[in-house]
């Protein structure tokens, strides 16, 4: 069942054809020119583009780690502060005195140095 479909046109309808501009080897010259300008244009933005981003990114890891650093160096600063102070107290003279006396037997120069002996210790020096 082949149908054939033919379509009948106006008789005003008139099919115009134009002809085409000839190209002169001038004109696809230019034409490749401006062509070539435009891609290097947009290599141009897009490594404009990509260094703003990355340089961006890079300012952003920069402000992370010096908050990092900060915090850092404040629990560093309180630290510091909580050693000197314990510093300072171990340091007094009374008080090495104090343990000096209580934990490693200091006798003071001139008071009588009293040393208790075990009950058996006749018996260890008579052998």
């Amino acid at each position: 069942m082949n149908r054939k479909v033919s379509v009948m046109l106006p008789a005003e309808a008139e099919i115009r054809v134009t002809p085409r501009e000839e190209v002169t080897p001038e004109d696809i010259a230019r034409r490749r020119h401006i062509i070539r300008l435009y891609l290097t244009a947009i290599l141009l933005l897009s490594a404009m583009f990509t260094l703003y981003i990355w340089q961006s990114t890079k300012m952003v890891e920069i402000k992370l780690s010096i908050k990092n650093l900060n915090k850092t160096i404040e629990n560093l600063e309180s630290s510091n502060e909580d050693i000197k102070a314990e510093t300072t107290k171990l340091e007094a003279i009374d008080l090495i005195a104090q343990k000096a006396k209580s934990e490693l037997g200091m006798v003071e120069p001139g008071k009588p140095l009293y040393i208790k002996l075990p009950p058996n210790w006749k018996s260890l020096y008579e052998k």
